[in-house]
């Protein structure tokens, strides 16, 4: 349809008359457009973060403590003083306040084995291997020799016989004998010494120790009568504490000699 409107007034009034004719028209309801997405235009939106978590805390693994090594001592050299080596040596004899061993013995042409015991103060034992049919045993007073076959025993005060530097609790060497050498070596240490308390004279004894931790490993004495017996030890075990029982002495089961 065309209107044809034709205004010999004043332009305004035509617009007015425009817009009255035009009105019906514009009253018509138009239908608004679906209401935009907040989202329309934007990029797709990033998924949630995870929830932070607060770090733990892990307390770093414990070293295992490095194993404790014994220092090795050092050996003594060949000139150190021979005072020097004495406190070495009682130390070391002082620092064994039990110890069992084997044993060889040797008296002129004669071999014999055993064990020996000892533990402080004043308790010693060698138990000698068949045939020998001997035992010596101190209880911290006495000593007693026997004579398994024969049934027999000779008792002796402990300060007479010359190992009594094997049962004193506290060793001094200078102070029990009198100290005739002193040498070192190499791969031993040497003392000798006289024992002049022994029963029936002076003994002559002779202590042979290994280097570098000066372990008693030998031992030579001569006795009054001028027999010699060297008695060397092995197989040392100074962690067991030999049995009490060891040193227990029988005076009714053995004569006494007169």
């Amino acid at each position: 349809m065309t209107i044809k409107i034709s205004c010999p007034r004043s332009w305004l009034v035509c617009l007015g008359l425009i817009v009255s004719t035009l009105q019906p028209v514009w009253a018509a309801k138009i239908p608004l457009p679906p209401t935009r997405p907040v989202e329309y235009g934007r990029a797709n939106p990033a998924p949630p973060a995870p929830p932070v978590q607060a770090p733990v805390s892990v307390a770093p693994p414990v070293a295992a403590p490095a194993p404790i090594v014994p220092e090795t001592p050092k050996a003594l050299a060949l000139n150190t003083p021979p005072a020097v080596v004495l406190q070495k040596v009682n130390a070391a004899l002082n620092a064994l306040p039990y110890f069992s061993a084997y044993f060889t013995q040797l008296s002129g042409n004669r071999q014999s084995e055993g064990q020996v015991y000892i533990s402080k103060p004043g308790k010693l034992r060698f138990d000698y291997d068949p045939p020998v049919p001997t035992e010596i045993i101190a209880d911290g007073t006495s000593v007693a020799v026997r004579d398994t076959k024969m049934a027999t025993q000779d008792i002796y005060p402990i300060g007479q016989t010359p190992l009594k530097f094997l049962t004193r609790e506290t060793v001094d060497l200078a102070r029990d004998f009198k100290i005739t050498g002193v040498r070192v070596e190499p791969d031993r240490v040497l003392v000798s010494m006289e024992d002049k308390a022994t029963f029936a004279g002076t003994s002559q004894v002779t202590l042979f120790f290994e280097q570098p931790r000066l372990t008693l490993k030998q031992w030579i004495v001569i006795d009054p009568q001028g027999v010699e017996i060297s008695v060397v030890l092995h197989g040392i075990n100074t962690t067991t504490r030999p049995d009490p029982k060891y040193f227990v002495i029988d005076f009714l089961s053995y004569r006494t000699q007169p």
